[in-house]
């Protein structure tokens, strides 16, 4: 296309070359047919949205009409559509925006008035139009790049700091619109190439125009199709009809920034989760557990929930946006539970492996190398598991989650059960069967007096065994012994008479309060 000639057609600079100006849509939004057949391989597609009711420095744009085709005597061609207003959009508007939004190289929305920009964009007619075009080019058309300029009709000078807040604004109105479509990962500077330009007189519009027709005519040559304006209009009103993006009402610029608000206060928390979760994950994963688990979860829980909620209080009153709002909680909630279930799964496991370890050691300690103290032993070890659970259950009930489920009982019964299996193996592990052999050894390797030939020695000795159990629940125990001339006395302190484990054993019946075992020990040498 010779977009000198077709600048000067909208400036209205030569009414000579001026050919027609046809209405593509009618009242109903359907296509107005015979459509002139007009090339876009080499010259692309301009379209230019007119904001109603806003002067233009482009009179080429027809400003009763949703779609129009300005041509002129050489077939050069330009769409104009009309852009929203803050009232409801028809039918026909909306099939006007999102099919200009597929035909088109470039698109020049013009009419952003300082008065926009000092209310903010999203809250303006604009906010709608974006929404619409937006909204096919992201469900319809993701896969090549459209220029997008952003005339300012009454601002002079553009500044970087009017472009950048101007544009922020953009991108949130089309990250919005993206996350009614989440499955489409496409960005906004995956879709489109912007800038923001003045508008406000000819000579702006010239050098706009210019601009826009060489980036129509750069992204046309690399479509190898010879495709017409009648085909490629209709093959994209029938894309718009049939999937109905079109019948999605334009919605209040509220909804476009409930939608987004949503999103934004699901990163925001999930970001506060996720660096929680990391500093209890580091500690955990040196085989600690997190100090009072359970209360701190429940508050982090709660914190997210009350957060997200807190943000996103003006969109719940939006119907279309009360769905997608209870979806990023749910989502939210998820990720904090199953953080949670995967960290008290974790806190069991280091749990279980500290209790068991001080377990092994005091049956070590407690290992008895004598045959006659046997029966003190196994009080010993029984008094060693009681104390072992005892400790488990008071520190797994500092994680539990009840609001979860994350509940102690499970944990209970099987940390019971490797207790007892631990306290039935130990005998024959490694680490008791070598104590027991250095206690072998040490007795045979004991030096002896020598002794004249044919002499008997006869030793005599008593030993002693006392236990003492009070009333009580075994919360405390001790023992005492004393040897003399091989003769040794040993008493035993346990109040556990009320323990019912301890009855259970005793047949149902409390243990006596002072037992006494006298044993008498003869050793006959030659």
């Amino acid at each position: 296309m010779n977009f000198i000639v077709a600048a000067t057609l909208l400036l209205g600079l030569s009414p000579s070359f001026v050919v027609g100006e046809k209405s593509l849509l009618d009242i109903t939004g359907k296509i107005k047919r015979p459509i002139p057949t007009v090339s876009t391989k080499n010259s692309g597609v301009v379209s230019i949205i007119k904001s109603p009711g806003t002067p233009s420095v482009l009179p080429g744009v027809i400003d009763d009409s949703h779609l129009s085709l300005i041509e002129d005597e050489k077939k050069q061609t330009l769409l104009s559509c009309r852009g929203s207003t803050m009232s409801t959009a028809s039918t026909a508007e909306r099939l006007a925006l999102c099919t200009t939004s597929l035909v088109s190289n470039v698109v020049i929305l013009e009419g952003v008035t300082d008065g926009d920009l000092e209310m903010g964009l999203r809250n303006s007619r604009h906010s709608r139009t974006l929404t619409a075009i937006f909204r096919a080019r992201h469900r319809l058309d993701a896969d090549r790049k459209q220029t997008l300029i952003i005339g300012l009709s009454n601002l002079g000078e553009v500044t970087e700091d009017v472009t950048n807040s101007l544009m922020k604004e953009v991108e949130g109105i089309y990250d919005a619109v993206a996350e009614e479509n989440p499955d489409e990962e496409a960005s906004f500077s995956d879709l489109y190439d912007s800038r923001v330009v003045s508008l406000q007189s000819t000579g702006n519009a010239e050098e706009v125009l210019a601009g826009a027709a060489e980036a129509a005519q750069s992204a046309s040559s690399e479509n190898e199709d010879d495709s017409s304006l009648s085909a490629i209009l209709s093959d994209a009103h029938s894309k718009v009809m049939e999937s109905g993006v079109s019948s999605q009402a334009l919605d209040s610029p509220a909804v476009a920034q409930g939608f987004l608000s949503c999103r934004e206060a699901y990163a925001k928390q999930a970001k506060a989760v996720r660096a929680k979760i990391a500093s209890w994950k580091a500690r955990i994963s040196r085989g600690l557990i997190v100090d009072n688990f359970g209360e701190q979860a429940e508050l982090l829980l709660s914190k997210a929930l009350n957060g997200l909620d807190s943000d996103t209080l003006a969109a719940s009153g939006l119907s279309i946006v009360s769905g997608y709002r209870l979806d990023m909680r749910s989502k939210l909630q998820t990720v904090v539970e199953s953080s949670l279930e995967e960290l008290f799964d974790q806190q069991i496991v280091n749990l279980e492996k500290s209790v068991l370890k001080k377990f092994t050691r005091e049956l070590l300690r407690q290992e008895k190398t004598s045959a006659t103290n046997v029966e003190l032993t196994i009080d010993e070890n029984a008094a060693a598991m009681r104390r072992a659970a005892f400790t488990f259950e008071t520190q797994v009930s500092s994680l539990e989650v009840p609001s979860l489920g994350l509940k102690k009982d499970k944990a209970m019964r099987e940390m019971n059960t490797k207790l007892s299996d631990t306290l039935i193996e130990f005998p024959d592990s490694p680490a008791a069967q070598l104590k027991r052999t250095r206690a072998v050894t040490k007795t045979v390797t004991k030096k002896k007096e020598p002794k004249a030939k044919g002499d008997f020695q006869l030793d005599f000795g008593l030993d002693l065994v006392a236990m003492i159990r009070p009333d009580g629940f075994g919360n405390f125990q001790g023992y005492g012994g004393y040897q003399m001339n091989g003769n040794s006395i040993t008493v035993g302190f346990q109040n556990d008479a009320d323990d019912p484990g301890v009855i259970a054993q005793c047949g149902g019946m409390r243990p006596p309060l002072i037992r006494v075992q006298p044993k008498l020990r003869i050793d006959l040498e030659r």
